[in-house]
């Protein structure tokens, strides 16, 4: 099954869970009860300044990143993770210059394979190269630094949101990203999407956080070991990823807020979304090819079935991997690369990332950071590039 369609089980899940279903058929879309109305702006795209401006720059810090392995708390994986941090000053001139896509594979069984891969890629879509240097000395001050840990999509990888990871990671907030191993892009086939492999997940980002928490945490890089934050810790996810933080929520009461990237909630879990007690965030790529029409629908009555603080960022003309790095990667991911999905005329991804980059910064400064502005630039910051809704 091609990873590009694959997301489309999600639509088949509206029916049943089985992982199986062609991705194509889910622009064969399921009936599903659309809200009674389409959600409106809370701020008319015209008025008045941008409040929190800051949020939608690269923060005072220097970004680093590095991969790390994990044992999860089930003892029978070992799971790659990738951080990005504040890094010294130091860091800075090499954050700057950046590394190609490629060293996040460098010195691994993947290398070869992710280098084939990227140059199978149109360059319009991926992202070539990151914005952060490799393995820094992190910034010594202050004490604690809060976290977000990061879900990947289905058979994807855990840089799929690199370019949204630094631009928190430039404002002091930690990201933490593992490979779901069995639902990777190396895996072929990678693991259905289903109810099964979601709790794997679920218990993937859990023990994340055990272990970053973890002060005697061997496997953490010294500057970082004891200085996460357990009272500042949320879970971000794409796609499968998404579908992942409502569980993850549920299950464990130490992640104080989420953010749900082009794909519902409620489905693949069971669950209802009034359950969650934890503000929430929703981005929908409107011309999303994978979770299609229906989709977006369930991610819209996901949002208004919330009943803690929520928003619903809806982003004309994005696809399913618009929002991230990975987009036409090695020829899959295409809804969101114009150059290998024809259904719509997708713009650059770039623009996108950017704009998930914006929202994901705004969202979690006022949740992590303590800073209210941070939801005001979620309202004003996106005006003219998407349709932003809060309760």
């Amino acid at each position: 099954m091609k990873r590009s369609t694959a997301l489309a089980c999600f639509v088949a899940c509206l029916a049943a869970c089985d992982g199986s279903t062609d991705a194509d058929a889910g622009l064969d879309a399921p009936d599903v009860p659309a809200a009674d109305v389409p959600p409106v702006p809370d701020v008319p795209m015209d008025a008045g300044p941008v409040v929190g401006e800051i949020y939608g720059e690269p923060g005072p810090h220097p970004v680093g990143n590095q991969r790390i392995v994990m044992l999860d708390r089930t003892g029978d994986r070992m799971l790659p993770v990738e951080l990005w941090y504040p890094a010294i000053e130091e860091a800075r001139d090499a954050a700057n210059a950046g590394q190609p896509m490629a060293a996040f594979e460098a010195g691994t069984e993947h290398e070869a394979a992710l280098m084939t891969a990227i140059e199978g890629s149109p360059a319009a879509c991926i992202r070539s190269n990151t914005a952060s240097a490799l393995a820094p000395a992190a910034i010594t001050e202050p004490a604690l630094l809060p976290v977000v840990v990061f879900s990947h999509c289905h058979g994807c990888v855990r840089f799929d949101v690199a370019e949204v990871s630094e631009r928190l990671a430039s404002h002091g907030i930690v990201v933490a990203a593992p490979d779901h191993l069995d639902n990777t892009f190396w895996d072929d086939p990678p693991a259905p999407v289903g109810a099964a492999f979601l709790a794997v997940r679920v218990s993937d980002v859990r023990s994340v956080l055990d272990r970053l928490l973890n002060a005697t945490a061997a496997e953490m890089p010294d500057d970082l070991r004891g200085r996460i934050d357990p009272a500042r810790a949320a879970v971000m996810g794409h796609s499968f990823g998404a579908a992942t933080t409502g569980p993850v929520v549920l299950a464990d009461d130490r992640f104080v807020a989420a953010l749900a990237i082009a794909a519902p909630i409620s489905i693949l879990a069971g669950l209802d979304p009034a359950d969650i007690e934890v503000p929430f965030l929703y981005l929908l790529a409107e011309e999303d090819n994978s979770i299609g029409a229906a989709g977006n629908i369930v991610i819209r009555n996901d949002y208004r079935a919330m009943t803690s603080p929520s928003f619903l960022v809806e982003v004309p003309g994005a696809g399913h991997w618009s929002f991230t790095d990975i987009a036409g990667l090695g020829g899959q991911f295409q809804p969101g690369c114009a150059a290998l999905d024809e259904r719509f005329a997708y713009p650059e991804p770039a623009g996108f990332r950017e704009l998930a980059a914006d929202t994901a910064m705004g969202f979690f400064a006022a949740r992590l950071l303590g800073d209210p502005e941070g939801d005001a630039f979620v309202t004003t910051g996106l005006r003219g590039r998407a349709s932003v809704s809060s309760h």
